[in-house]
């Protein structure tokens, strides 16, 4: 019988893999609110290309890295800037004086490319390495998907700061990275990961698993690979879905997730509907400048749009994604509704709420405007482990999960509901049989973090296997956790 070790890890409900019995509850996806503009590239070396945005934290602050980009008379050129937020919600523009740019030392720029005639950096990836054994002057690393002699390779780089970076070497590892490639250390397996651009052959013996607009004969994948050293790397696999669709992936923004056992991302999903064209002679701004060039000729950069889906899993490879979109491109504003609008940055930021006395809440940021104007990045924002949750309606549900063993004295929980509704946890044996003095009563409000009672002490159980037996009616259940 499967047994889940949670210890005091967060254990967010994002997937039905704790419940071995349900009835009346269900997997809910929830939505960002939308809070504004915190960041606009309208330097002359930032433009209307940026994008591939990557937060990192130092220790002190965040550093919100992104592309510039765009046109200038020697054509489209592509470069990393760096901003800095110590709250989330407030960025500026620091005064590097690394590189020059149009003779003035006086910029944001992190990274430019000195190789003649193949200088746009289209997506340098910048991590910081959290691997305890890592040498000072890699703490920084970074990735740049390049064509070198006429092939797609991977370029390591490294850095003390986080400023100043070092190419190191070509790396062998096949794929096409044209995309952010996203590298990190995984405390969890001792390793590195690496989630990267590829490309496959759609199986056309299978029209099942083609979407009914998809012309293409090939697919953007999402692979992972595993490295010790961060230089010599598995063979890269393509991840594995719930679902069996050849969905076309941009970005992939995989990530752990913070003390939890769930890993997280936010796929660019890109969907080319030049067959529902005619569609564009109706959409304000942007749209009826592409509908007039889709009359002279038919391309993808005119017909295409992006949007991004939700995906989780346990172990980083098998992921559970929502088909259903997590984040549109919105309410036609004459800018969006286009490819490459709508690209999220890589990370989050835990921000105070707006409104006193309320819960931090989690804080995304999404570049808007691209190819139209100066990028705008913008703040939404999701209540704490509020992607999803386990949800049950007005007529109740119940929930009996698998066995369990934790580690702690107390228990937190992240709910809510009406004032009608509640959660109610009770706590079992291992053979589904109620244990005397772990009952919490009904509980109702909305908590990210509400300490649940029981008669006798929480610690007499640790290390031993329970179940819960969860009750709900009109309420969502995000997450809970053992202190």
């Amino acid at each position: 019988m499967e047994r889940f070790d949670i210890g005091n890890q967060k254990e967010v409900l994002w997937d039905m893999a704790l419940a071995e019995r349900s009835h009346g509850v269900r997997l809910q996806m929830h939505k960002l609110t939308r809070k504004g503009s915190v960041l606009e590239t309208c330097e002359p070396w930032e433009g209307d290309h940026a994008g591939y945005a990557k937060i990192v934290f130092d220790g002190e602050k965040y550093r919100f890295y992104y592309r510039g980009g765009g046109k200038n008379e020697n054509g489209h050129f592509g470069l990393e800037c760096v901003a800095y937020s110590y709250d989330g919600k407030t960025f500026e523009k620091p005064n590097l004086g690394i590189y020059e740019y149009n003779g003035s030392k006086e910029n944001n720029i992190v990274m430019m490319s000195d190789e003649p005639n193949n200088n746009y950096i289209d997506n340098f990836s910048i991590m910081l390495d959290e691997n305890p054994a890592c040498e000072p002057d890699a703490k920084y690393k970074a990735f740049w998907g390049h064509t070198v002699n006429g092939t797609k390779r991977l370029i390591y780089f490294k850095s003390s700061d986080g400023f100043h970076f070092e190419r190191v070497m070509l790396l062998d590892i096949k794929g096409y990275f044209d995309s952010m490639n996203i590298a990190f250390y995984d405390h969890s397996i001792g390793k590195y990961r690496l989630y990267m651009r590829d490309f496959h052959d759609i199986d056309e013996n299978n029209k099942n698993n083609k979407l009914e607009y998809e012309a293409e004969t090939h697919v953007r994948d999402i692979r992972l690979c595993f490295s010790d050293d961060f230089i010599h790397w598995t063979e890269p696999a393509i991840l594995d879905y719930n679902d069996p669709l050849e969905i076309q992936l941009y970005i992939n923004n995989i990530m752990r997730y913070g003390n939890s056992n769930m890993y997280i991302g936010l796929p660019t999903r890109y969907i080319d509907r030049a067959p529902d064209a005619v569609n564009y002679k109706h959409i304000p701004g942007v749209g009826e400048k592409r509908w007039m060039r889709l009359q002279e000729k038919a391309d993808r950069e005119f017909s295409a749009v992006t949007e991004t889906m939700l995906m989780v899993s346990r172990d980083g490879y098998r992921f559970n994604r929502s088909l259903e979109a997590f984040f549109t491109p919105g309410a036609e504003n004459g800018e969006n509704w286009i490819y490459g609008d709508g690209y999220f940055a890589y990370g989050m930021i835990e921000t105070a709420s707006d409104f006193e006395g309320e819960p931090n809440e989690l804080s995304l940021y999404v570049g808007h405007g691209y190819r139209t104007r100066p990028v705008t990045f913008e703040r939404y924002t999701i209540r704490m482990d509020g992607f999803y949750s386990w949800r049950a309606d007005f007529e109740g549900g119940e929930v009996i999960t698998k066995p369990l063993t934790f580690q702690g004295s107390e228990l937190s929980l992240n709910f809510a509901t009406s004032a009608l509704g509640y959660l109610r946890i009770e706590i079992l044996d291992k053979d589904g049989a109620p244990i005397e003095g772990y009952d919490s009563g009904r509980l109702f409000g909305d908590s990210t973090a509400r300490h649940c009672d029981f008669e006798k002490p929480l610690s007499d159980l640790e290390g031993k296997e329970i179940r819960f037996k969860i009750s709900m009616k009109d309420c969502d259940f995000y997450s809970f956790k053992f202190n």
